[in-house]
């Protein structure tokens, strides 16, 4: 089962009442300064629900054209500038829910706030919900008497049959009233309450009944508190006519509040709910070391390796070079190595070159029983088995002899070129034996 802590925060902002609330009843409270409110946390992360005190919150009923509506958070300020006393830059505004041209606003002290925050923060709680302590009083008369943990007193003498059953009526609206820690809340709608000291709730009880309309249709009151003795100190602060609409006293846990109903949330703009990276950070912190750690290891065991191989590798190149210049000793010596490999290629043999000796002894026999013919050069070429010859003749008809005769017996011959010096005709025979 889900456990929720609820924060409640006094005017001082150095006192602190908290509870655990567990589907939605409480279950322990207790009460202290910040250093108490730690220890009692420990070290543990914890989300909360933060109550700020009414004296603190003032909530106001602002209209609105269509125009204005996809603008309310930029333009709600300046429709409140002439209200209020300072800089409405000091102020935090949040907004309810806007609809038929009307939306309730609350705002703050900026700064009041942002400190509350910080301090909260600093010690590990992450504030997820924030409202006004008076706007939570549940107006549904039925749960509060559901939750009344003493008493619930019958409805006031005098009162008729007519008037219990107004309270149902939709035409009458119920406000409630609670006295707690020497101030008064008041709860008059969905999303607007206040938090006024005892000896002014009279007067503002009045002004308030004027100002909605009512001094003629009085609302009907639920009183709560968490003693009798409470209950008869908020009946008395009552004005006579107000007092005659009181329909129920409950004495009830402090706890016991609407913390589903549609009470305007403070966590918006600067303040709304982010993702705790902070949070994140303590709890990865340990991992990220780990990694870092990993990784600077790993990145000097590589650097460690790449040295090595560099070493190597100049050590190889430098017994390369020393054979290389046992072969050429002089000369360049860039790419030994490529130079080393072509030369030991031109140092092979070519096997499928055949052998030189056996093409002479077989093309030079041909060659000689043409006496007209003179063998001006031979050339060899190793790499394919080919023989270049130079000839000279009298008639080109003997030139062209030979080369019949040279393929009546098997080999190649290529006439490369030819001409006519004097009375000589001068060709070139390119010859070779087909494997």
């Amino acid at each position: 089962m889900s456990q929720q802590l609820v924060l409640s925060i006094n005017n001082a902002s150095d006192y602190f009442r908290w509870c655990w609330l567990q589907d939605g009843q409480p279950q322990s409270s207790a009460s202290g300064n910040l250093d108490a409110l730690r220890q009692a946390i420990g070290d543990l992360h914890q989300q909360v629900w933060l109550l700020l005190p009414g004296v603190k919150v003032v909530t106001r009923e602002l209209e609105y054209t269509d125009k204005e509506k996809k603008h309310l958070r930029n333009l709600v300020p300046f429709q409140l500038e002439d209200a209020v006393v300072g800089d409405i830059d000091d102020l935090h505004f949040a907004l309810g829910t806007a609809a038929k041209g009307k939306v309730i606003v609350s705002y703050t002290d900026k700064d009041w706030l942002r400190n509350i925050f910080k301090q909260l923060t600093d010690i590990g709680l992450e504030i997820t919900r924030c409202w006004s302590a008076p706007t939570l009083l549940p107006l549904s008369v039925q749960s509060t008497a559901e939750a009344d943990v003493a008493h619930a007193s019958e409805p006031q003498v005098g009162a008729s049959d007519g008037d219990v059953e107004s309270l149902n009526t939709p035409a009458t609206p119920t406000w409630i009233v609670a006295l707690q820690e020497g101030a008064v809340n008041l709860r008059f709608n969905e999303q607007q309450a206040f938090t006024l000291p005892k000896g002014h709730f009279g007067i503002a009880l009045t002004m308030l009944l004027q100002d909605q309309g009512l001094s003629e249709n009085l609302p009907n009151l639920v009183l709560r508190a968490t003693s009798e003795e409470e209950l008869a100190t908020l009946q008395s602060l009552l004005p006579e006519n107000v007092a005659a609409r009181v329909r129920s006293q409950h004495v009830v846990d402090e706890w016991v509040l609407d913390f589903e109903g549609s009470a305007i949330n403070l966590c918006q703009a600067e303040f709304s709910q982010r993702l705790p990276l902070e949070r994140w950070f303590k709890m990865w912190r340990g991992v990220g070391i780990l990694a870092l750690v990993t990784l600077v290891v790993y990145v000097g065991a590589l650097i460690l390796h790449i040295s090595k191989l560099n070493k190597e590798n100049v050590t190889i190149r430098q017994q390369t070079e020393a054979v290389f210049r046992t072969v050429v000793p002089h000369g360049p010596s860039d790419d030994p190595e490529r130079k080393l490999r072509t030369r030991l290629a031109d140092m092979q043999p070519k096997t499928q070159t055949g052998s030189v000796v056996n093409l002479l002894a077989g093309v030079l026999p041909i060659i000689a029983n043409n006496p007209d013919i003179t063998v001006k050069m031979i050339a060899y070429t190793a790499d394919n088995g080919e023989m270049a010859v130079n000839l000279q003749a009298h008639a080109f008809s003997t030139i062209d002899s030979l080369q019949k005769s040279l393929e009546a017996q098997g080999y190649k011959a290529e006439l490369l070129s030819s001409s006519v010096q004097g009375d000589l005709n001068i060709a070139r025979l390119k010859i070779s034996k087909p494997l």
